[in-house]
C-alpha cells in the first residue's frame, strides 16, 4: 500500500518549530553582533545584515510547515518511521537555512556555504573557508559559532525540552536525534530529561565564555569560542584557531573544557538527580574515557618532547591534541604536518573512537568499542571453553542480544559508510586516497582537521558536488547512521 502526502504531514509541525527555534538563535546573534559593534568591539551594525535579511525566510518557511501540518492532531504522536523522517528533514533544513546567511553576507557559493551550515549544526568544525579572517565579517563568524553550539547538543532535544507539550511524539524523536547504546538514567519523561540536560549544557557554556574572557580574549573571540568549545565543534574566529592566541593558560583552559564535553550528559543528570559523585567511577565508559586521556597525553608527551624541547610544553601540546582529537572537536595550536608519524596514527584512532555515548563528540563511541571489545574477548573464552556460557557485562549488568547485534551493525556501517565515500570523493575529484579518507574520516566523525589532509585543513579545494556528499556524510554521521539510513527504506514511507 503506497503513501499518500497527508499520512507524513505528521512531521511538518516539529519540523516547522525546530526551524523557528533556530531563526530565532539567528537573530539572537545579529541582536549579539550588534550589541558587540555599540560595545566597540568588532565591525559596524550593518555587518548583521545578512542574517537579518535571512531570518524572515526562516519564518516563512516555519510558518508553511505549521500551516502545512494544521490539520493533524495535537495528541497525535510520531512513530520510530515518521521521527527518522522528521529528524532527517530537520537537519537538512537547517543546512539550507544556515547557509542563507554565509550566501548573502559572503557571496558564498551555494554547495560550499550548505557544507559550511551543516558542518556547524552537527558540530563538525570542517571548514570550506581557506581564509576566514579575510572572508566573513564577526557576525557571520559569531553565526558559525552558534549553529555549533545549537547542533551541538541537538536542536531536537532542545526543541522536547521547550516544547514538550505540542502532540509530536517527543520520545521518538528524542530517541532518533540521540540513539546510545545507553539509556540507564533516563526517567520516561523525556521532556525534563532533556531540559535538565540543557541546563547542564548551558552552564558549561556559560562557564568557558567566561574563563575565555578572564584569560584575555575578547567578548566577541570569548563568546563565538566558548559557543564552539561547548558544542565541541572546532569552529573558530582565526585561521590559525587557538594557536593564534599564544595563550598556554587558554590552551589549558580549553582542554579542560572540550574534555568535559565528552563525557556524557547522562552521567551529569544522574549527578544532579542523585547527588552522588560515584556515578562516574562506577561507569566503566567513563574510567575507560579517563584512561584513554592518560594513556594518550603520556605517549604523546614522549613524542613531542623532541620538538618542544621540555616536558611541560610536551605536556600541554599533547594534551591539547588528545581533547581536541578524542573529542572530535577540532581546534588546534600546532602544526601536525611536523608530527611523527606514531602521533599522526594516535589521532587517527581517537577520531575512529570519540568521546563517550550522549556526549556532544563524535566518532564511534567509546561505550560501544567497550562492549565491542568484551564481545570479542567472551567469543575468544568461548572458543577455549565452549561449553561455558560468556556474559557481557557493562557495568555489572548483562548486555542484551539485541544491544551487541546494534553494536556490531553500527561497527559494521561505518566501515562500510566510510569505504563507500571514500570511493566517492575520490572518483568525482581525483584526489588521492589519503586526502579522500582524511575528509570522509572528519565528516563521518563530525571531526574538523584532520591529519591527512595535503597542504591545507579545510575542504575549500574540494568540488561542489563532492561539498554536498560530504555534507550528506555529518548528517549521517551526526545521527548515527540508522535514523538517516532508516529514510531511505521503502517502509517508512509505506503508510
Amino acid at each position: 500500500m503506497g503513501s499518500s502526502p497527508a499520512t507524513h504531514r505528521v512531521v511538518a509541525r516539529p519540523v516547522g518549530m525546530v526551524v523557528l527555534v533556530a531563526t530565532a538563535a539567528m537573530v539572537l546573534t545579529g541582536l549579539a553582533s550588534v550589541g558587540l559593534s555599540v560595545a566597540g568591539e568588532h565591525g559596524s551594525l550593518l555587518d548583521a545584515l545578512p542574517l537579518w535579511l535571512s531570518a524572515p525566510l526562516g519564518v516563512l518557511l516555519g510558518l508553511f510547515l505549521l500551516y502545512w501540518g494544521r490539520d493533524i492532531p495535537r495528541d497525535q504522536a510520531i512513530d520510530r518511521g515518521h521521527a527518522s523522517v522528521a529528524v532527517v528533514a530537520i537537519w537538512t533544513l537547517l543546512g539550507v537555512l544556515g547557509s542563507l546567511p554565509l550566501i548573502i553576507g559572503a557571496g558564498t557559493g551555494p554547495a560550499a556555504a550548505f557544507f559550511e551550515a551543516v558542518s556547524g549544526f552537527t558540530a563538525t568544525g570542517a571548514t570550506a573557508y581557506g581564509d576566514i579572517e579575510g572572508t566573513l565579517s564577526h557576525p557571520l563568524v559569531l553565526w558559525r559559532a552558534v549553529m555549533h553550539w545549537v547542533g551541538g547538543m541537538g536542536v531536537v532535544l532542545l526543541f522536547v525540552a521547550i516544547l514538550p507539550n505540542v502532540g509530536v511524539g517527543g520520545k521518538n524523536m528524542f530517541k532518533s536525534e540521540m540513539p546510545s547504546v545507553q539509556q540507564g538514567g533516563l526517567r520516561p519523561r523525556v521532556s525534563e530529561t532533556s531540559g535538565v540536560i540543557w541546563r547542564v549544557y548551558v552552564g558549561v557554556t556559560i562557564a568557558c565564555v567566561l574563563t575565555y574572557r578572564l584569560l584575555g580574549m575578547d567578548g566577541h573571540d570569548a563568546l563565538a569560542h566558548g559557543l564552539s568549545t561547548g558544542a565541541t565543534g572546532g569552529f573558530s574566529t582565526r585561521d590559525a584557531s587557538l594557536g593564534a592566541f599564544e595563550n598556554p593558560a587558554l590552551e589549558w583552559a580549553a582542554a579542560f573544557f572540550m574534555l568535559v564535553g565528552g563525557v556524557n550528559y547522562g552521567l551529569y543528570y544522574v549527578v544532579i538527580r542523585t547527588r552522588k559523585l560515584r556515578v562516574f567511577t562506577r561507569s566503566l565508559e567513563f574510567r575507560t574515557y579517563v584512561a584513554i586521556i592518560f594513556s594518550f597525553s603520556l605517549i604523546l608527551t614522549l613524542l613531542f618532547l623532541p620538538l618542544h624541547g621540555d616536558v611541560l610544553t610536551a605536556l600541554r601540546y599533547a594534551v591539547f591534541r588528545v581533547a581536541t582529537s578524542l573529542t572530535s572537536t577540532g581546534f588546534g595550536i600546532d602544526d601536525h604536518a611536523v608530527y611523527p608519524g606514531l602521533a599522526l596514527a594516535l589521532m587517527v584512532v581517537m577520531n575512529f573512537v570519540g568521546g563517550c555515548a550522549g556526549s556532544t563528540s563524535g566518532g564511534m563511541k567509546v561505550a560501544r568499542l567497550v562492549i565491542l571489545a568484551k564481545a570479542a574477548a567472551a567469543q575468544v573464552r568461548k572458543s577455549i571453553r565452549p561449553a561455558v556460557v560468556q556474559v557481557v557485562r557493562l557495568d555489572h549488568r548483562p548486555v542484551s542480544k539485541a544491544v551487541l547485534l546494534d553494536v556490531a551493525a553500527f561497527f559494521f556501517v561505518y566501515l562500510a559508510s566510510m569505504v563507500v565515500l571514500v570511493a566517492l570523493v575520490a572518483g568525482i575529484d581525483g584526489v588521492p586516497l589519503p586526502t579522500a579518507f582524511g575528509a570522509v574520516l572528519s565528516v563521518l566523525s563530525n571531526m574538523g582537521p584532520n591529519p591527512f589532509y595535503l597542504g591545507a585543513d579545510n575542504f575549500s579545494a574540494f568540488s561542489a558536488p563532492a561539498k554536498v556528499l560530504l555534507s550528506f556524510g555529518m548528517i549521517l554521521g551526526r545521527l548515527e547512521f540508522f535514523t538517516v539510513l532508516a529514510v531511505l527504506t521503502p517502509e517508512v514511507w509505506r503508510r
